[in-house]
């Protein structure tokens, strides 16, 4: 027995890091969380780390692209299902055998159920959260609760997420710790005219907003805005970026926002362009961006913005005043306050140097805070960190020993 703990120790020290990312499922490749695991998988060290992908549901985009990183499905669909718990048991023990030295989970129904099961195994869990909580209920918030002291570590992407963690699934502070989003963008390159593609002229003031059509981005404030503004600068222009959905009724949210835009005197002002698979080019051709909504935690559409070198005008909500610096690189309205915004939009159409200087001052900012260096090194440390806790590579007592 003796011997064999020597050459577990040794291979501690030799082999590389084994790290499982557990995931409910991979269906977006340009949505927010799944381009942050994605930049983190394809820049993981793997000299010094061991990368495998474990799934609740199929996803053809990480089956086809993972390469030679292996990745398991589980076929789950409701987690009340016994056989599904099964399947989540069996995969935990899996994990044990496979001597996983650090599970990191994203999504929330995996955050529900693997923390006890992989704990309690000797496998040190880390839990990413990147909003304020709105899937939190009555019923998964308990869960959460009771899963805290399984968890290892939580990532939050902002200090408004950190907080947020800590008040609702009551994690001490020592626990949390923040890693902001890496992103790297280059400006748009030249050549193509999107002023001209939306009817434009040159000189028009364009605005810009990039979310898609659901009530709580609360787009219908960006157009109530575009009214006000429009008085005193006639020719400004909305551009709004982002895939239909549901609205207040229902039914198409663009329908009901033009219907809005057609009530307030501006539709001819509005540019629907529905979801673009790179929006850069039209962030890059505005003159201020913007973003309404009533809930974020660390928007990537405004770190968009930022790279975009554009001064933002956003609602003062989630992390978003970690990311625009009031007076400097942008402005905070309170939710819901459409004087406010059309103020902050008017303020900067009609004084454009202010507004390119406080854009150039996004850039740099996004650059120095979003760093994908840093943001993998951070991530490099926090698994070195907790593998060396891991009980895995202690041998697992046999009948023999």
């Amino acid at each position: 027995m003796t011997a064999s703990i020597r050459t577990a120790s040794a291979d501690a020290q030799t082999r590389r890091i084994r790290v499982l990312y557990v995931l409910d499922g991979y269906t977006d490749p340009h949505a927010g969380t799944e381009t942050q695991f994605w930049l983190l998988l394809r820049q993981l060290d793997r000299t010094r780390f061991e990368p495998r992908i474990l799934l609740l549901r199929r996803s053809e985009f990480l089956e086809t692209h993972a390469g030679d990183i292996p990745v398991s499905v589980l076929d789950v669909g409701s987690l009340r299902s016994p056989r599904a718990m099964w399947r989540i048991l069996c995969a935990a023990l899996r994990a044990r055998r496979d001597r996983i030295d650090v599970a990191h989970l994203f999504f929330n129904d995996v955050s529900l159920v693997f923390p006890p099961l992989l704990r309690v195994l000797g496998i040190p869990v880390i839990v990413s959260r990147r909003d304020l909580g709105f899937w939190y209920t009555r019923g998964n918030l308990p869960l959460l609760r009771l899963n805290a002291p399984f968890v290892s570590c939580v990532v939050a992407n902002c200090e408004a997420v950190r907080r947020a963690v800590m008040d609702a699934e009551r994690y001490p502070a020592d626990k949390v710790l923040v890693i902001y989003n890496g992103i790297s963008r280059e400006p748009a390159r030249p050549g193509r005219d999107v002023r001209s593609e939306l009817s434009l002229s040159p000189d028009a003031p364009l605005l810009a907003i990039v979310a898609n059509l659901r009530p709580l981005k609360r787009v219908d404030d960006a157009i109530r805005a575009l009214a006000v503004v429009a008085q005193a600068f006639p020719e400004v222009c909305l551009a709004v970026v982002g895939e239909d959905r549901p609205g207040a009724s229902g039914v198409s949210a663009r329908q009901e926002l033009q219907a809005l835009a057609e009530e307030l005197g501006v539709a001819e002002r509005l540019r629907f362009l529905g979801k673009l698979e790179d929006p850069m080019p039209v962030m890059a051709a505005a003159d201020v961006c913007l973003l309404c909504s009533e809930t974020e935690g660390l928007s990537n559409v405004v770190i968009e913005y930022m790279f975009a070198g554009k001064p933002v005008v956003c609602t003062d909500v989630g992390g978003n005043s970690e990311l625009v610096v009031e007076g400097q690189t942008g402005h905070l309205v309170p939710v819901g306050d459409v004087e406010g915004l059309a103020r902050a939009i008017s303020g900067l159409l009609g004084d454009r140097a202010r507004a390119r200087a406080f854009g150039e001052a996004a850039r740099r900012r996004a650059l120095e805070l979003f760093d994908p260096a840093v943001m993998i090194e951070r991530h490099h440390a926090l698994y070195t960190k907790l593998a060396a806790c891991s009980s895995v590579l202690r041998p697992v007592p046999t009948r023999e020993g």
